[in-house]
This record gives C-alpha cells, structure tokens and sequence, in this order.
C-alpha cells in the first residue's frame, strides 16, 4: 500500500493511520487539532475509530511541527464523519509513539458490574478491578460534534457579557 497524499478526504477508515491529524476550527477562528489513535476492527470498522483532541491550540491549521510532544486531552470511539464535519480533511501525519501517545485505558461499561472489562482503547485486557472501576472512565461514542465541542471549552474563552 502507498503512502496517501496529504490533504484528503476520508471516505473510510481503510485510508486512516494512527497517528494522522486533523484540524478542527473553532468559533473564535482558532484550531484546535484531532488524531487518529487507534483503528477499529470488526463489524463497523469502516467507519469507527478511537480519536483524539490534543492539547494544542493555534491561530493556523495544525502542522506536523506543531503537535510535537502534545498530549491527548480525551479520546472516544468516533465515526469517519466526525473528521469531515469537524475539520474536513486530513492534513499529515506524526507517529505517536513519537508523542508518547497511546490509546487510553478505559471501562468498556459505567456502574459496578461484574462484566466490566478493562480496555486500552478498543482492546480487552481483563476484568476490571473495583478500584478502576471507581477510577477510569468509559469508553464513550462521540456524536460527530464532540471533539468541537470539548475543544471550544478548553480553549475559547468564555465572551464577556455586560451586567
């Protein structure tokens, strides 16, 4: 398989790399900056994902020099849509072990329930231990909206209103 040339459209998760990014406008006209974490295998893999908002915010589209050493803020099971209604387009890619970057360890159910498993992104691990169970969170299905919406609450600060 050859390299994909960057910009491009995902039409399905076959043309995704761990480790590709996206840019995601905000409404101040700032970006924030989405990754691929992982790929899903199985049944709806042609379209899911584990993405990634980084922790990086910028006046310009994120570049590969920019992300360097950035870390994910949150990560959830995404659908190929959330990239193209977000930012459209993927603009390059960066290894992330580079990054130090890694899917995260998640529950694969909320509550205490005897069938809770542990996960690292869409991997099982094992059954959960009460104390994780008590401590990490789920593994969550992101709206197409989600990586916007957690990015607009990091890093667009709240408009000042007259009282």
């Amino acid at each position: 398989m050859k390299p994909p040339k960057y910009p491009f459209v995902p039409k399905s998760t076959k043309s995704l790399i761990p480790g590709q990014f996206w840019a995601v406008p905000l409404s101040d006209g700032t970006f924030a900056c989405g990754r691929v974490i992982a790929l899903k295998s199985g049944r709806y893999s042609a379209r899911a994902f584990l993405a990634g908002l980084l922790d990086w915010h910028g006046s310009k589209p994120p570049t590969e020099e920019d992300i360097v050493g950035r870390k994910t803020l949150r990560q959830g099971h995404a659908h190929i849509k959330t990239i193209v209604e977000t930012g459209g387009f993927i603009l390059g890619y960066r290894a992330l072990e580079l990054d130090g970057i890694e899917p995260g360890l998640f529950l694969s159910q909320s509550g205490a329930h005897v069938n809770c498993r542990l996960q690292r992104g869409f991997e099982t691990l094992r059954p959960a231990t009460p104390a994780e169970q008590a401590t990490l969170p789920t593994l969550t299905t992101w709206g197409l909206q989600v990586i916007r919406v957690e990015a607009e609450a990091k890093f667009c600060s709240p408009r000042n209103e007259d009282k």
